[in-house]
């Protein structure tokens, strides 16, 4: 008997796994929402304080654009001419106020600097800089750039010297330009901006403040990134005028939470536009919601083994009259033949359940013994008849056991005749298949396996004709099977070899003949193809029919083919409206090199011929030998008599150049008629060969008068 375990156990482990499911469930609902707002928090607090730091950069530039605005309209520096040393007080006073202001300098309008704080970079051309050509016209803001005039007449730094310049123009009383006012802002004062804007508590949480130039260079950020440039979607967006948060994944591998935000106007030079991005490691902006998941899990944990006590010793007490109760029946149940003598089921009285258990169990116990004392007496009954039905059911058994050896052996008689058609059908040289009414397939050989790709197992059950019929031949297949399995003319498509184009396992079409037959069956008929590869039939077809075609010596179309091409041709020329000519072309004097060097000399002179007659027209035109020495050639597509004439002066002269044969070079001219045939003329092939070959006879006889007269 299978164990099975005990109540105890099955209760302890219910109550445990409802507590378990319980804390799962309520950490997975307070993850979801915890880690989200933990999430939302991170993101607005970021986001705020990409706001604070523009809005701190801004008034940072803002500053020093007023402050250079209000000192290029005082009167000492629009005085004219203006005194170098009051100008030089009045802006030491300002870099007092404001010690973020390195150098403040006054320059005259060819460039030169006037007055400047400790007397620094005076007398010195700054026509160059980006803050005299832009402060010219209007208030103008240079962006973040190193010290090259400055950093070698500034204090040491740890810090290298880096500037953001405010410059605004000075006009004299008429509004005369006298110059331009610019104020050298340092970059320590932006430094200092973020140190403030991250309170110790958001450094403690690894919080970040990157400023980013139009480029993509950080211009102040985390150590390491300074100077370097960068690429993330929030500064892209940043780049675009949104602010906002999200979370992306940066070039060091981690994942951030990022505020981003743009600072200054587009277009206004008084203003820098640059990308600002508050970014905080994700685990760490996170960190409140996993360490609530934790105590979660420790608080269910330590409910859910409370829980498994408290339930394993409410159970066990529960239990303890139904072990007894069990125990009992144990002992009845190892001792049948003591069961009369053992003491009766006790009622259980602690609960309902188990008092109404006991108490059916005693009632069974008793109906039990009842049953057996009549069982006894019809057991003594029974051995007769029993020893009875044994000795007929063995002289059934010996019956059924020669019927059985006799089906064997017809059951082994068949196999042996399956075995030898299978053997016959896989090595036969025919492809076999054998189809239901339906038309899917029942059976396949080695040699259909062979011809068409397919296995045996992967094609039974399936419909042939939708894996290698084509569309067309699909319509002519239902109708034969129609045929077949109706009450037409079976005969009509059973008593004939059908040629058909197949499609293999892998699409390639197969030439085959097909013959059919069925076979009756109780349930219908059973139709068997064979199917004979006829390809290499159709290979020496297509080559007999090639040769038929082909002139043996020059390799050119025949007679045969220039006369089923050339009514092609017209075809196509009044198809396309376009002229169509025919060159008949005839060795002048072959018959005298044939004579005088031979046949093979002929033969090979013949070969050449053709090979230039073939290289010197288009690919699209055909050249063919006519018969001996003479020559046909198509031209298609052509424009008019005026085309044909160009395309024949230009065969001539190639033909007068000698040939080189075997043992001799000779050097002899062709005879040339054009006949041209026009969109609208008839389409009659032999009056247009006829007009090409009375076209080349009057062209032979005026080379033969050439000759003559000289």
């Amino acid at each position: 008997m299978t164990v099975r375990p005990r109540l105890t156990t099955l209760v302890t482990a219910g109550v445990s796994a409802t507590v378990l499911l319980t804390v799962l469930s309520l950490l997975i609902l307070v993850d979801h929402f915890a880690l989200h707002y933990a999430r939302s928090e991170a993101e607005q607090r970021l986001q705020q304080l990409s706001w604070q730091m523009r809005d701190a950069l801004d008034g940072a530039v803002r500053k020093a654009t007023t402050d250079a605005q209000l000192l290029a309209s005082l009167p000492e520096l629009r005085a004219t001419p203006p005194a170098p040393a009051k100008v030089r007080a009045v802006l030491e006073s300002l870099q007092k106020t404001f010690p973020d202001y390195a150098w403040i300098g006054l320059a005259q309008p060819d460039g030169k600097v006037l007055s400047a704080t400790q007397g620094v970079l005076e007398g010195a051309d700054v026509s160059a800089r980006d803050w005299f050509k832009g402060g010219r016209q209007q208030l103008y803001v240079a962006d973040f750039h190193p010290a090259t005039l400055l950093s070698k007449k500034l204090p040491d730094s740890s810090d290298p010297w880096r500037f953001i310049d405010a410059a605004a123009p000075v006009r004299d009383a008429d509004g005369v330009w006298r110059g331009v006012l610019s104020v050298h802002m340092s970059w320590g004062r932006m430094r200092r901006l973020v140190h403030t804007m991250l309170a110790p508590t958001q450094r403690q949480s690894a919080a970040e403040i990157l400023v980013v130039r139009g480029d993509g260079t950080v211009l102040l950020g985390p150590q390491g990134m300074e100077e370097q440039k960068i690429s993330s979607a929030s500064l892209a967006l940043a780049r675009g005028g949104a602010s906002g948060a999200l979370t992306e994944t940066w070039a060091d591998g981690r994942s951030y939470l990022t505020g981003y935000a743009r600072s200054g106007q587009p277009g206004d030079p008084a203003t820098l536009t640059w990308s600002i991005l508050a970014r905080q490691p994700e685990e760490q902006a996170l960190a409140g919601a996993r360490a609530l998941e934790r105590q979660i899990l420790l608080l269910g944990a330590i409910l859910g083994a409370a829980m498994a006590v408290a339930a394993a010793l409410v159970t066990r007490r529960l239990t303890r009259p139904l072990n007894a109760l069990s125990h009992t029946i144990e002992a009845r149940l190892a001792a049948p033949d003591a069961a009369p003598a053992l003491p009766a089921i006790a009622p259980v009285d602690t609960f309902h359940e188990a008092q109404v258990l006991s108490r059916a169990l005693a009632a069974m116990l008793r109906n039990e013994q009842h049953h057996l004392d009549a069982l006894r007496s019809l057991n003594e009954k029974l051995e007769s008849t029993v020893a009875e039905r044994t000795r007929e059911i063995a002289r059934k058994a010996l019956q059924l056991e020669r019927a059985l050896g006799q089906e064997q052996s017809t059951q082994q008689l068949l196999q042996e005749r399956a075995a030898e058609l299978r053997a016959i059908l896989d090595n036969a040289h025919d492809a076999f298949i054998a189809l239901d009414p339906g038309g899917v397939v029942r059976d396949w050989n080695l040699q259909a396996e062979r011809l068409l790709g397919w296995k045996r197992s992967e094609v039974i059950g399936q419909p042939l004709a939708a894996m290698m019929l084509p569309l067309p031949l699909r319509r002519a297949y239902e109708r034969d099977m129609r045929t077949l399995t109706g009450n037409g003319d079976r005969a009509a498509v059973l008593s004939r070899r059908v040629e058909l184009m197949l499609h293999n396992r892998a699409g390639q079409e197969l030439p085959v003949e097909v013959s059919l037959a069925y076979v009756p069956r109780s349930n219908g008929y059973l139709f068997i193809a064979f199917l004979h590869d006829i390809s290499e039939r159709r290979q020496l077809f297509a080559s007999m029919e090639e040769l038929a075609l082909r002139d043996t010596l020059t390799g050119l179309p025949n007679r045969r083919a220039l006369m089923t091409t050339l009514p092609q041709a017209l075809q196509r020329a009044n198809r396309a409206g376009q002229a169509c000519a025919v060159f008949f072309l005839d060795l002048d004097r072959f018959k005298q090199i044939n004579d005088r060097y031979g046949h093979d000399e002929g033969d090979e002179l013949l070969r050449q011929f053709a090979q230039r007659v073939r290289g010197a027209v288009r690919k699209t035109d055909t050249v063919g030998r006519l018969a001996g020495d003479e020559f046909i050639v198509i031209l298609e597509m052509l424009g008019g008599e005026a085309a044909a004439q160009d395309a024949a002066d230009k065969l001539l002269p190639v033909l007068r150049q000698p040939f080189v044969l075997k043992t001799t070079t000779v050097t002899l001219s062709a005879s040339l008629g054009i006949a041209v045939h026009q969109p609208d003329d008839p389409q009659d092939s032999a009056l247009l060969l006829s007009r090409a070959d009375r076209a080349m006879y009057r062209h032979k006889q005026q080379g033969i008068q050439q000759r003559a007269r000289r």
